[in-house]
């Protein structure tokens, strides 16, 4: 057996690592543009208990004091991300598209209108939304995030339509948290969500403080479908604003890191459909960061100074540890792929490698 991976054509010494979010939402209260934590902060502020989560404790801020926040943290790509049914800080979520007298296909695009300029700050800015389909056999409607395309609501479709009206507009998407509608052993449901569009990528596997992990679902579909069809893992803030609990706080938690020979959107764009990035939960710290990835027929070896430990994990099953896997050593899996544990419960998960 020997290895196909999304990372062999990477040039580790010359690629750049870009810090990416690509689940945000527009500010619910009020925030600081001089700040990279998360806020509302309940300890600072001592919002009341049982204000907790709530929006409203403050006038909210522009959604460009939010963008200059996230370029405080490091990152330099970046989508806002808001609700389908979020229009004007006013929210329509149980009522039918049809019904709703507001402009549901309103976006939070583009930057300029809060007199943000992302060639200024360095970054590349994705159009993006949160919509939403219909995914057979879950009570809710799922939630999909959407780049780099402008439809703006799903209209109560099926999840299969929607996605299918992202790829006509030549747009990628990312299944939001899907842990949080479907449990593992109903994995199953997504295989035709999976087959019906080449626009949707993968999973969002990390989502803010690790809510609602997917990466056993994750596994199932990766074990499933192996290499015919490549799911990608993408990681989120799903950051409203809202004040948090310190084990439920979601700025700078969750992120994908994008490589690419230089920063533009379309190498963007181009690295997140060929899986050439890595997800991260930064815990109560700083997730690990990947030096580079050498492989060989049989290996795949992988460089981070500041991981304490790396497990690799093959359909679903933990089945080494160190630096380095040997084909050999495996049971003919469809896949394996390399989680880093670091300081803090921070957890670096790589995209997988196939087995051929």
């Amino acid at each position: 057996m020997d290895f196909t991976h999304p990372y062999e054509e990477v040039d580790w010494s010359n690629s750049e690592h870009h810090l990416a979010q690509f689940h945000v939402h527009e500010p619910r209260n009020e925030l600081s543009a001089d700040t990279a934590r998360h806020e509302p902060d309940v300890a600072l502020e001592g919002v009341p208990i049982d204000h907790i989560g709530k929006n409203d404790l403050s006038e909210a801020s522009s959604p460009g004091v939010l963008i200059q926040k996230y370029r405080n943290a490091g990152y330099t790509v970046f989508s806002l991300t808001e609700h389908e049914y979020q229009v004007d800080g006013k929210k329509y979520k149980r009522v039918p598209y049809d019904e709703v007298d507001a402009d549901l296909d309103k976006m939070s695009w583009p930057w300029s209108q809060w007199g943000v300029d992302a060639d200024e700050l360095g970054m590349v800015a994705l159009q993006g939304g949160e919509i939403r389909g219909d995914v057979e056999g879950v009570e809710k409607l799922h939630d999909i995030v959407s780049l780099d395309n402008d439809l703006g609501h799903g209209k109560d479709q099926s999840v299969e339509t929607v996605l299918g009206e992202v790829e006509d507009r030549g747009g990628i998407t990312f299944l939001a948290h899907p842990s949080k509608y479907t449990a593992t052993e109903d994995w199953e449901l997504y295989i035709p969500v999976l087959e019906s569009s080449d626009a949707l990528l993968g999973l969002e596997v990390f989502n803010g403080d690790d809510r609602a992990p997917s990466r056993e679902l994750w596994d199932k579909l990766l074990t499933h479908f192996g290499s015919d069809r490549p799911i990608w893992a993408s990681g989120g803030d799903d950051y409203h604003a809202r004040a948090r609990e310190r084990y439920d706080k979601r700025f700078n938690r969750s992120r994908t890191v994008i490589l690419v020979p230089e920063l533009s959107k379309q190498n963007v764009t181009d690295a997140l459909r060929d899986g050439k990035s890595y997800v991260q939960y930064n815990g109560d710290a700083q997730a690990p960061f990947i030096e580079s990835i050498e492989s060989t027929e049989n290996s795949i070896t992988i460089t981070a100074p500041s991981a304490h430990e790396i497990t690799w994990i093959a359909d679903g099953e933990a089945v080494a540890t160190g630096e380095t896997v040997v084909s050999e050593t495996l049971d003919d899996p469809a896949y394996v792929r390399a989680e880093l544990s670091g300081r803090g419960g921070s957890i670096t998960a790589t995209q997988p490698f196939y087995l051929r």
